[in-house]
């Protein structure tokens, strides 16, 4: 509202450059970093006097010309060695708002339930499922007898992929009956609705996820997430942070398998936690957006 709204997408980066600067915009924020379709050649024309990146790549512009980067103290601790040509301002509380799809069903029980058996489950991209990855969920799945392991990627449309992604797990001494391989899901409700056959997600490292950290945890699924060195390291220690599941967030390999050990040990516990994730969620900081709002606003100023 009062606000105006300009159609970018055929421009030239010079092109909008100048339309900037003819709009004398005093603050500029990208959301796209060094991903596909970026205007950072944009930000490097400085059009505007202060510049900010934000949100969409876990990383620095390497710009000169972005002034600042908006994160928060635990996606970016103060003690950090990640280097940044920006200055940090971190936000207090997370440093994003997630609001939930209206497509989203309810939450199923805890499959585990009726299963007699635990199913870990990973929705994040498969690029993000490297040798390190694939390894310690191997000693998870050895450490958790009888248990079950569901991904769903993208590529795992092609039988090709399937069978190197379950070589891989052999390798590991993991018998292929144990994991289940899916394709993306057609439409947000059916993806969100897969959520229902998993009790506990898998976050990623050193790479974890965001979008999908949060779609399982308003479906119901605990994330356990690993911290590390870096910003996309941390960002599921950030999103667990804020939504009050400090007893998820590890520090090392061997915690993460305790941790989910521990939580598959426990069905009914699961269950209880399930019934109640989402409506933690949506009392909590991450899904407040007035307030967060706000935070951002007093940043700007």
């Amino acid at each position: 509202v009062g606000g105006t709204w300009r159609d970018c997408a055929q421009m030239s980066e010079r092109q909008l450059a100048e339309t900037i600067r003819g709009d004398d915009v005093d603050v500029l924020v990208e959301l796209t970093g060094h991903t596909a379709n970026n205007r950072l050649g944009t930000m490097a024309l400085r059009p505007a006097p202060v510049q900010v990146t934000w949100i969409g790549y876990p990383n620095s512009t390497g710009l000169q010309s972005v002034d600042y980067r908006i994160t928060d103290d635990v996606a970016d601790p103060p003690d950090t060695r990640q280097t940044f040509t920006e200055r940090l301002i971190r936000l207090p509380g997370c440093f994003l708002c997630y609001t939930p799809s209206v497509e989203a069903p309810p939450v199923s029980p805890a499959p585990c339930v009726d299963a007699g058996f635990v199913t870990f489950g990973c929705f994040n991209t498969l690029a993000k499922v490297t040798p390190a990855v694939r390894r310690l969920w191997g000693k998870l799945l050895h450490a958790v007898p009888n248990s079950r392991l569901l991904l769903k990627a993208k590529p795992f449309a092609c039988q090709t992929i399937q069978h190197r992604f379950l070589a891989q797990m052999s390798a590991e001494g993991i018998e292929s009956w144990r994991i289940d391989l899916s394709p993306l899901a057609g439409g947000t409700g059916n993806h969100l609705n897969m959520y229902g056959m998993i009790d506990i997600a898998l976050d990623t490292f050193p790479y974890a996820g965001t979008t999908t950290t949060c779609e399982a945890l308003y479906m119901g699924a605990p994330v356990v997430t690993m911290t590390g060195g870096c910003h996309a390291h941390n960002v599921g220690a950030s999103l667990l942070t804020a939504v009050g599941l400090p007893e998820c967030i590890t520090r090392s390999e061997d915690e993460y398998v305790e941790t989910c050990a521990r939580l598959a040990a426990n069905p009914a516990g699961l269950a209880e936690l399930r019934s109640g994730l989402r409506r933690r969620m949506l009392s909590s900081p991450l899904c407040d957006g007035a307030p967060y709002v706000r935070r951002v606003e007093d940043t700007f100023v």
